[in-house]
């Protein structure tokens, strides 16, 4: 994958785990403008966000949804990090 698409899917995900849901959003739509291969991960960011706005915060089971729309690797760590701060 290339590095700069996921930085911006590291960002989406940190965005979503400090509650920022424009940054989110922005920043998952720029990892898909660059690698294709992010658009499943973009459909979770979109859940996530949707219930942040919807209830202020997202569900253990969206956490889960996000850490299998990443995989294994170093993006799995940033969904572990995120979902616990």
């Amino acid at each position: 994958m290339d590095p700069k698409a996921t930085a911006f899917a590291s960002e989406a995900i940190s965005s979503v785990g400090r509650g920022d849901v424009p940054s989110a959003r922005t920043s998952i739509a720029q990892a898909c403008d660059i690698d294709r291969a992010f658009f499943r991960l973009a459909d979770a960011i979109y859940l996530a966000c949707s219930e942040l706005e919807r209830d202020g915060e997202v569900t253990t089971a969206t956490w889960n949804t996000l850490g299998d729309a990443v995989g294994s690797g170093e993006l799995l760590a940033v969904v572990e990090a995120s979902r616990t701060a």
